[in-house]
């Protein structure tokens, strides 16, 4: 088995559950290779949010794990050894905590270190699949959101309940982000809201950044002035885990297609009405900045 990161990652997931990270040394010199086998509760009934890698680090040249004796036996016996080291990657938050229960070896610091600036989202996505699939559950969309006026906004965690969330740690605070879409089929304004909202029940939203697809460019910040600095801190983390433009504009493209499925869904007798009355030359409740006449009213 040849390891090959993307140029732009260092680390792979394989589907028989390992998963790799590098740590390149000199041009000329091995690479460091930390390989991990996922641990996952199977337990319905259990509410961890969390996945345990099973890890050994070695040297290998040219990534190949073959040519340095690392066969699938190999590797087994190294996981059963008392010198493997244990972790536990926190799906929602994409917290790295060294793992030392029971007497457990824990990932060494400096592999934690490393581990800690690696995860990011997809891999989180794709630790979320793999922790739904041990417990027997899938991950389907909702179509049957809170019905809204034309140009409200809907939350990609509404849609997709069964998704993990995007759940950041400022300060002491855990925050939410939730990228907001207009879910009108027709709409052209190609701009997402990401809103930020600690978790805590009653804690007023900290504010939201307003993205201009395909671009992923800031069209706005909006956030009272006290809160400002944190918006700025979340904003900056979720850019850290995220490729922003590609994240949003896949999302927005599934989103447009569960409004049309929602639309289609919905007897004739039941329209789409609007809690307010929107004038022509009103801002349009979408978010986008446009009037609603040049918006959602086209």
């Amino acid at each position: 088995m040849t390891v090959a990161p993307r140029s732009d990652r260092s680390w792979e997931l394989f589907e028989h559950g390992l998963l790799v990270f590098e740590d390149a040394g000199s041009p000329s010199g091995p690479t460091r290779i930390l390989v991990s086998r996922l641990e996952l509760c199977t337990a319905l009934g259990c509410s961890c949010r969390d996945v345990g890698l099973r890890a050994v680090s070695f040297e290998v040249e040219n990534r190949d794990l073959d040519r340095a004796g690392l066969t699938n036996e190999g590797l087994h016996s190294k996981f059963a050894s008392g010198d493997a080291m244990n972790a536990r990657v926190d799906i929602d938050l994409g917290l790295v905590e060294p793992d030392e229960y029971e007497g457990r070896v824990p990932l060494s610091e400096e592999w934690t270190k490393r581990l800690r600036s690696q995860i990011d989202g997809e891999l989180l996505e794709l630790l979320h699949e793999r922790w739904l699939r041990a417990k027997g559950m899938t991950s389907s969309p909702n179509t049957d959101w809170v019905s809204r006026g034309i140009g409200e906004l809907v939350g990609w965690d509404e849609a997709h309940p069964d998704d993990r969330q995007d759940l950041y740690l400022d300060g002491k605070t855990v925050v939410s982000a939730d990228d907001l879409y207009c879910v009108k089929p027709a709409c052209t304004c190609n701009e997402v809201r990401v809103h930020f909202v600690p978790t805590k029940r009653g804690a007023p939203p900290v504010g939201s950044v307003r993205v201009r697809l395909p671009s992923g460019a800031v069209i706005a910040t909006e956030s009272k002035p006290a809160n400002a600095p944190a918006l700025d801190r979340l904003w900056k983390a979720f850019r850290a885990r995220h490729r922003v433009a590609e994240l949003l504009e896949r999302r927005q493209k599934k989103m447009s297609e569960l409004a049309r499925l929602r639309a289609e869904e919905r007897p004739a007798t039941q329209p789409i009405t609007s809690g307010q009355r929107v004038g022509r030359n009103d801002l349009c409740p979408c978010g986008s900045g446009k009037k609603y006449k040049r918006c959602c009213a086209t």
